[in-house]
Order: structure tokens, then C-alpha cells, then sequence
């Protein structure tokens, strides 16, 4: 029989919010390599419990986060719309939009992980890169916050065109594979 505290975590991780495939190719993605790109579109995500809560208590301090933000900025903040490219085939969702420019919430497990000097993960960089792009705007807005004191870091990012170029022939090469041809 398991115990109450593994009977919690099965159902927190059941009610994750993980995904392990998706049916498109995902804009927060794509810091990846092409071959890790199309790895996952053909494989699929890892998957554990440790990964399933580690998702749960992200999504969890994110929307609580999120909240927040709404309450104090009401007027500058809104919901995100989903961007989609390539007929549908890549897909992206901002967490919301903040004075019309794609934001996201991000949490980091201690202070020292909030970013020094403006400096993100490449992750976080070229996945707002990737919805800027995909939105046709010049900014974006990453607000972190620190699981272990609740300290808040914002940091807005400009959009590099360089990076955006390599976004766009990575999505190019994933929605168009080159035709196989056969030697006679």
C-alpha cells in the first residue's frame, strides 16, 4: 500500500500538465539542436515523477506569479495569444503580454540562479527570441522569481535578428525535410 505522501505525489504528477509529445514543433524549443529538435518530435520528452512534479510545482509558482502581476498591472498586462507559423506546424504561447509584448514567468531554485546583468539561460533567450519572431516585435519581458526567498528579477530582452534568422532556418528545415530522391 503506498503511503499518503506517495499517493499525493502520483496524483500531483498525473495532474502535471506534462506533456510527452506534441503534435507540433514548440517555439520554447528551440535552443535545441536541429537532430534534438527532430529527436524529440519523433521521440517525445523524458519522462519521470521527478520531472512530472518538478513541472507541477513550475506551472504552480508561474500561475501564482502570473496573479500577481495581473492584480498590480492590470492595465498594462492581458492574455497571450497562441502563435502559430508554418500552417500550424510550430506553435508557441507566451505566458501573457505585458504592454503588448510577449512576457513569460520563469522560477529558479535559489537566489544566486536570478540572472545577473540582464543575462538569461540560452534556453530562456532563444525561446523569447522565438516568440518575438513569431509575434513581429522587438522586446520581450522575463520576470523570474526565486523559490528560495521570493525575490523577483525582471529583465526585457531586444530582439536579435541574427538568432531570429537561425530560428527561422531551423523551423524552415523541420517544416520542409528535402525530398528523398532515389538513384535509378
Amino acid at each position: 500500500m503506498q503511503s499518503i505522501a506517495q499517493q499525493i505525489e502520483q496524483h500531483t504528477a498525473t495532474i502535471s500538465g506534462f506533456e510527452t509529445t506534441r503534435d507540433y514543433i514548440s517555439l520554447s524549443q528551440m535552443h535545441m539542436e536541429l537532430s534534438e529538435l527532430k529527436n524529440t518530435i519523433d521521440a517525445g520528452f523524458e519522462d519521470s515523477m521527478k520531472i512530472r512534479l518538478r513541472c507541477y510545482k513550475g506551472y504552480q509558482m508561474e500561475r501564482d506569479l502570473m496573479e500577481r502581476i495581473f492584480n498590480i498591472f492590470p492595465h498594462r498586462t492581458g492574455p497571450a495569444p497562441e502563435i502559430s507559423l508554418f500552417d500550424g506546424a510550430v506553435k508557441g504561447h507566451p505566458d501573457f503580454l505585458f504592454d503588448g509584448y510577449p512576457a513569460d514567468c520563469k522560477t529558479v531554485p535559489l537566489d544566486e540562479h536570478l540572472p545577473a546583468n540582464g543575462k538569461v539561460s540560452r534556453k530562456i533567450y532563444w525561446q523569447m527570441q522565438a516568440y518575438m519572431y513569431g509575434m513581429h516585435v522587438d522586446k520581450a519581458l522575463v520576470i523570474f522569481e526565486s523559490r528560495e526567498t521570493g525575490r523577483i528579477c525582471d529583465v526585457w530582452l531586444n530582439a536579435n535578428r541574427s538568432i531570429q534568422q537561425s530560428i527561422e532556418a531551423k523551423l524552415h528545415k523541420l517544416t520542409n525535410p528535402e525530398p528523398v530522391t532515389r538513384n535509378s
